[in-house]
């Protein structure tokens, strides 16, 4: 890629500049509400919580779920869900719920501190609806004794929290006013959830006094060869920065949607089956994706990966030759290089992200003229130029 190598070597400069403590102090946490609420869309077979138990990856707690709630499958709560709430009810917005609750003494309440309104919340389920919704949460939690259950599995979730507190930690969250431009105001949480299996999901959110909050919700858990919970870095880490960026791209796609709606509805017809199939059900989720990604491949090239570890697997992994490694003026570099062109190519063929290298040569011409473009949000005239001149290749 055209800067590929200029971005990743002033991105290794720059991570050696920065302080070892410059992170900030995001604990992660699994929730009563969040082990409740996809427990729910599970027993409703609801998209993004309906995996089998390879992609759960912990199949016996899965195999618990499904034994001790199977009375249950019949509650009025999975009846609404399926006839009254689906679609829309699926993917990031039972958790997008989940997060909006507090479950105190028994009683499930709303966070009063939350701006109800924030958000699309309201384009997918309505104010009546949610109350049902609401009343049948908390009919159905008292008849299962579901605290009983959270309780029993408390250190199975607390294990959660150990593992991906590993990962956290190695997250530059400082990074992200850096590299979008500074915002007053905003704080990060990130929450673990077994159920949601393979997926992960970003919710966006504003309390009433004007604090902004950054939620992902991460799955990808399994168990190594001892059996303890464990979440791979190298796989997760891009995931929690992809996560946490649909609150940075995503408002501003929306704010300049007039201008990008007429290529990218023409972009998403071609292949408008398959994204939709993949939950990218119209053409902003799709650009929302590209952006996302796009801007995850540059926190990646200012953050690389150390690969001194394993390096023999990851040549095997990354199609390396021991000689071509031996014979690079830097081998660790090259193997940077061919992990960041792994991800970038998973996103162009697999996810038919297919105007992600233009995005990202883009994003690299704003680190080269951040006089012109000190935040995200000026730089965004040349990026709607940039999409709308898109031709595949």
């Amino acid at each position: 890629m055209k800067y590929f190598r200029i971005i990743l070597l002033c991105g290794m400069m720059l991570v050696c500049a920065l302080s070892a403590n410059a992170q900030a102090n995001v604990k992660v946490e699994n929730p009563e509400e969040v082990e409740f609420m996809s427990i729910v869309a599970h027993l409703a077979a609801v998209n993004g919580y309906d995996w089998d138990a390879e992609d759960v990856g912990v199949d016996d707690y899965l195999a618990e779920i499904d034994s001790t709630f199977a009375p249950y499958r019949q509650h009025p709560i999975v009846s609404f869900i399926r006839q009254q709430l689906i679609p829309g009810f699926d993917w990031h917005f039972p958790m997008h719920m989940a997060l909006r609750l507090h479950i105190k003494d028994g009683v499930i309440e709303y966070d009063e501190n939350l701006n109800p309104d924030f958000d699309d919340y309201y384009d997918r389920i309505s104010r009546e609806e949610e109350q049902t919704l609401l009343e049948l949460l908390q009919n159905l939690y008292d008849e299962c004794h579901f605290h009983d259950f959270f309780v029993k599995h408390q250190p199975l979730y607390s294990e959660c929290e150990k593992a991906m507190q590993h990962v956290i930690d190695q997250v530059d969250f400082v990074w992200y006013d850096k590299f979008f431009g500074p915002r007053q105001n905003s704080t990060f949480r990130v929450f673990t959830n077994i159920l949601i299996g393979p997926a992960n999901y970003a919710v966006h959110q504003m309390r009433k006094d004007g604090v902004e909050i950054i939620n992902a919700v991460m799955g990808c858990c399994s168990r190594n060869s001892e059996g303890a919970i464990y979440y791979d870095t190298y796989s997760t880490l891009p995931i929690i920065v992809h996560e946490c960026n649909h609150s940075y791209c995503n408002p501003l796609n929306e704010e300049f949607w007039p201008q990008l709606h007429e290529k990218m509805d023409e972009f998403f017809a071609r292949n408008a089956k398959f994204y939709t199939d993949e939950a990218y059900g119209n053409a902003q989720y799709v650009l929302n994706e590209t952006f996302v990604e796009a801007c995850v491949m540059h926190y990646m090239m200012s953050h690389p990966f150390n690969f001194t570890e394993n390096t023999k697997q990851w040549l095997e992994v990354l199609e390396i030759t021991e000689e071509q490694f031996n014979a690079a003026p830097d081998g660790i570099a090259l193997l940077q290089d061919a992990y960041l062109n792994l991800l970038i190519q998973i996103d162009y063929t697999g996810k038919r992200f297919y105007m992600i290298h233009d995005v990202i040569d883009a994003l690299a011409e704003r680190e080269q003229h951040r006089d012109l473009y000190p935040t995200m949000h000026d730089f965004m005239p040349r990026y709607i130029q940039v999409v709308n001149a898109f031709t595949k290749k």
